[in-house]
């Protein structure tokens, strides 16, 4: 074999480790006995999902479609992340009030917010209604699946 040869493929077989890498650590991580956290490569499975404490810590709810009400979540959440579907339909409004109502946030698909606390995340929609300019942070109360993120 020419060193040039040998030097592709050793190359090659470091790049391919690279890759993988990542996947590999995650799913060990997942193995043990700590919170699940949502895996860096994750597959769409069309759901909201949401979580009572900060990167995937805590009590956790999830949604394949609109909720009127959280339920046990509901104003006890702080991390959220949207692994709907890409398509119609796929970015979600997050809403202050039960029922949809209030202020709103939206999340795109695919998106998500790990550590609500930081204050970074607010209700920016819907200026005059109940919650608008409130940290998300413990303070969702319903949702609905949208096709795009807009103002109203």
């Amino acid at each position: 074999m020419s060193i040039k040869r040998a030097f592709t493929v050793a190359a090659a077989a470091a790049a391919l480790t690279v890759l993988v890498a990542p996947l590999s650590s995650a799913s060990a991580a997942e193995s043990g006995g700590q919170p699940a956290k949502a895996p860096r490569l994750a597959a769409a499975d069309g759901r909201l999902h949401v979580y009572t404490q900060p990167n995937g810590g805590g009590n956790t709810c999830s949604w394949l479609g609109n909720a009127d009400s959280w339920g046990s979540c509901r104003n006890l959440v702080s991390d959220i992340w949207n692994n709907g579907y890409a398509g119609g339909n796929d970015a979600v409004d997050l809403y202050w009030g039960l029922n949809a109502t209030g202020a709103h946030a939206c999340i795109s698909q695919g998106d998500r917010w790990p550590d609500l606390t930081t204050g970074r995340y607010h209700f920016t929609y819907d200026s005059g209604k109940p919650g608008f300019g409130d940290s998300l942070n413990n303070n969702v109360s319903s949702h609905r699946w949208v096709d795009y993120c807009s103002q109203g």
